[in-house]
């Protein structure tokens, strides 16, 4: 099986022990240029060890992130109508 051709519309980044400096901030920030630039409408930044659990950039106002928390439910409604997720659903 090949990898799909083109970019995603919804696109998720959890951040792993490495993703902890500005280093790793300066790249994600690339990353999510990146997939915005290829078309991705909504990019998660998943961060377990963070109040500010899951931040939803959209394509329309990247630098502007709506921050989610837990028992809140994140949503990702631009690029996956009617969908959304528990953000306390992630530390199952």
């Amino acid at each position: 099986m090949k990898f799909f051709s083109g970019a995603p519309v919804f696109a998720v980044e959890v951040r792993s022990e490495n993703d902890y400096s500005n280093r790793a901030e300066q790249a994600m920030a690339q990353k999510r240029a990146d997939y915005f630039a290829a078309g991705t409408i909504i990019v998660w930044d998943v961060d377990l060890l963070s109040e500010n659990v899951v931040k939803v950039y959209h394509a329309s106002d990247s630098e502007n992130p709506i921050v989610y928390r837990r028992g809140e439910l994140a949503e990702a409604e631009a690029a996956v109508p009617d969908w959304q997720m528990a953000v306390d659903d992630l530390f199952e």
